[in-house]
Formats: C-alpha cells, structure tokens, sequence
C-alpha cells in the first residue's frame, strides 16, 4: 500500500433495536473500496424499547490486482539461512528474487506480508529476521495480513 491507509477495512456503521430501558446492541456492514462486517454497541431511546445505533468494526477484505511498477511495500518475517532466506514451503529464495505463487487463499496458499512491522510479528516463525518485500498480482487484503501472487524481498529491517 506504500503509505495509502487501509484503516476503513471492515469499519462500518450499524443500528439496532433495543430494549429495557433503551440501550440497544446494533450489528453493523462497512463497505468502502473493500467490504467488512461488524458489531457495535448502540444507545436507544424511550422506556421498554428503542431503537438504537452504534459503530460496526470488524474485519472485512479486499482483492486488488496491481502491476509490478505499482508494487506495495509490506514486510514479512521469514527464516534466515547461509544459502538465502527459506520459505515455509521450504523453497529458498534470494534478496531481490522474484517469487510467484498463481493460486492464493488467505493463511492457505500464497506469499504472505504484512502492511506494517507491527503487524508482522504475530505471524513470525521462530527463529527469523523481518524482510521489506514488495509485493504485486492480485492482492487480498485483510486488516493485519495480505497474500499475494508476487513477492520480493527488498532487504532487511534494521
């Protein structure tokens, strides 16, 4: 995403019904450039029951497809060896070695990353160094993760 914000994946705004004395749990539908789903509290009003709204967040995704020249930045936390770095299917790759993986299915099958380092860390393999990759195909994203078709690696964070 090279700096473009993606925080609107899956945020939405909902309404409920409520009842009691007018607090209300409203489920909510985000949709932007990408679709989410979520819940959210809502406030009501009247005694017995009311209507209430509240803010939806949750995790949506979308499925961009970009050319090379317009590749993202993202990282990605892969295991280092003297050869290069070692994916988990095993394959060894170097830095600057284009990778490609046609068929791609979040935490199934495809070249994973991250938007941001933070992001990164929950998916790291012990022991292993966190990369800059670029990536570039048809791109799902999600809120945390992304898989995509085309994968290289840039360098290492410092």
């Amino acid at each position: 995403m090279g700096g473009r914000d993606m925080e609107f994946l899956g945020d939405g705004y909902g309404s409920g019904y409520g009842s009691g004395y007018g607090d209300g749990y409203g489920y909510g539908y985000g949709s932007g450039s990408g679709s989410g789903y979520g819940s959210g509290y809502g406030y009501g009003y009247g005694y017995g029951s009311g209507y209430g709204d509240g803010f939806g967040y949750g995790y949506g995704k979308q499925e961009v497809v970009l050319a090379k020249e317009d590749a993202w930045v993202a990282w990605h936390y892969i295991k280092k060896t003297n050869n290069g770095y070692k994916m988990r299917n095993g394959q060894v790759v170097k830095m600057g070695e284009v990778v490609e993986e046609p068929e791609i299915k979040m935490c199934e099958r495809g070249l994973h990353a991250s938007l941001n380092a933070e992001d990164a860390v929950r998916y790291a393999p012990a022991p292993s160094v966190l990369t800059k990759v670029k990536v570039w195909g048809r791109i799902e994203v999600q809120k945390d993760k992304l898989v995509a078709t085309h994968r290289m690696i840039e360098g290492e964070a410092r």
